[in-house]
């Protein structure tokens, strides 16, 4: 009987250790698995300081002018004195048309005339004959009456000749295609030989590069706001504005508004401006997208945070924000102008906030992480491999 106790006692001390041995193991597993969901991420501060208050649209460039270049003649063209790109001054000659046939018509109309011109020479003698002998009363009226018709037909002649010869000059001259304007010309297909139709076949197209236009669209309330402001220049907010081009690159040369569009799109409630820019170097070029910026004035005390630090969703932007328990926390927000690598918030946040930088498309609602602080200067250089975050500005 003690032998058999022993026995169930050793068996329950077995399973009793076994049991204990697979809570331990899980255990540690909970613990190692806590641990594996724990988020490395780089966070910063919302930052708060007096910065300028920007407004800043997408828009494309437009040429002053342009113009499609066609012939005021028919014919072959003998020659094509441009590459497409090039600049061109206004009168250069760009196409010569086959001139052997107006040549030839200013030659006739320049002989027509001059058989007119001897033609009247010799009437007008006789209607100077005729009108001493009729004051002599030695000719008829009749006579006198013809002699002087004669002379004024011939006259008419004379000038109608002289008509046809300057047309035939002009449409002469109009076998040599010219720049209507200095600007850049484009590729053109044609080339020596081909058959061109007066007034129908485009040679080329033509552009005015300096200055140039900007193409933007500018909402009601800002438009009304913006007409009202004054830059940190002085200026008018509308008058001084810069250009950011599609790389970066601020162009050197400030845009002022010189043409609106009255009419508010039923569709966006927004107007269309357009904004000149001088462009002497030519380095602006029709269709390339750009972003316009202009200055109202200093925002006191704004609040910036680092662009990697939103995610867009549903074209909303949201940022995840870092608790006291190292969980996350994502919360819309709405921003304004790009200063730098920054946004100015417009609402959504309070200031005080520490916001994932780093890591944003790694985290969702509630993960638990581990922040690391970043400082600005790592904004240039660090590279976040796991963000896919619009770049795009968005009020």
């Amino acid at each position: 009987m003690l032998s058999f106790l022993n026995s169930n006692w050793k068996k329950s001390l077995a399973v009793t250790l076994a049991l204990a041995g697979v809570l331990a193991f899980a255990g540690c597993g909970q613990q190692q698995q806590a641990k594996s969901n724990v988020i490395a991420v780089k966070s910063m501060q919302v930052k708060r300081q007096d910065t300028p208050d920007a407004h800043e649209f997408t828009g494309f460039i437009e040429a002053q002018q342009e113009a499609k270049i066609t012939a005021n003649v028919s014919g072959r063209i003998t020659s094509k004195n441009f590459n497409g790109g090039d600049y061109v001054r206004a009168g250069q000659v760009l196409f010569t048309i086959d001139q052997r046939t107006y040549r030839a018509n200013e030659l006739k109309a320049q002989a027509d005339l001059a058989n007119a011109r001897a033609e009247l020479a010799r009437l007008s003698r006789d209607a100077d004959r005729y009108t001493q002998l009729y004051e002599q009363s030695a000719v008829s009226k009749q006579t006198y009456d013809n002699a002087i018709a004669q002379r004024d037909q011939a006259r008419a002649s004379v000038e109608a000749y002289e008509a046809l010869l300057e047309n035939a000059r002009i449409t002469m001259g109009d076998t040599q295609v010219v720049a209507p304007f200095s600007g850049r010309i484009d590729t053109s297909d044609l080339s020596v030989g081909n058959y061109v139709t007066a007034g129908q076949t485009v040679l080329a197209t033509m552009s005015n590069l300096d200055p140039v236009r900007i193409k933007f669209s500018i909402s009601e309330n800002e438009y009304l706001q913006l007409s009202k402001a004054y830059s940190a220049t002085g200026a008018r907010s509308l008058e001084d504005l810069q250009l950011v081009l599609s790389d970066g690159t601020v162009y050197t040369g400030k845009g002022t508004v010189d043409q609106v569009n009255r009419e508010i799109s039923s569709g966006t409630g927004a107007l269309t401006l357009k904004a000149r820019f001088e462009n002497p170097a030519h380095m602006l070029m029709p269709g390339m997208f750009a972003r316009v910026q202009a200055n109202a004035g200093t925002l006191k005390n704004a609040m910036l945070i680092p662009q990697r630090a939103v995610k867009e969703m549903l074209y909303k932007k949201f940022v995840f924000v870092i608790g006291s328990d190292n969980k996350v926390a994502m919360k819309e927000i709405k921003v304004g102008a790009r200063v730098g690598r920054f946004y100015i918030v417009e609402s959504g946040l309070n200031g005080d906030e520490n916001l994932v930088v780093e890591g944003v498309q790694k985290v969702n609602q509630g993960s638990t992480v581990k922040a690391t602080p970043m400082t600005e200067a790592e904004l240039d250089t660090a590279v976040d491999l796991s963000a896919g975050n619009a770049g795009s500005s968005g009020k």
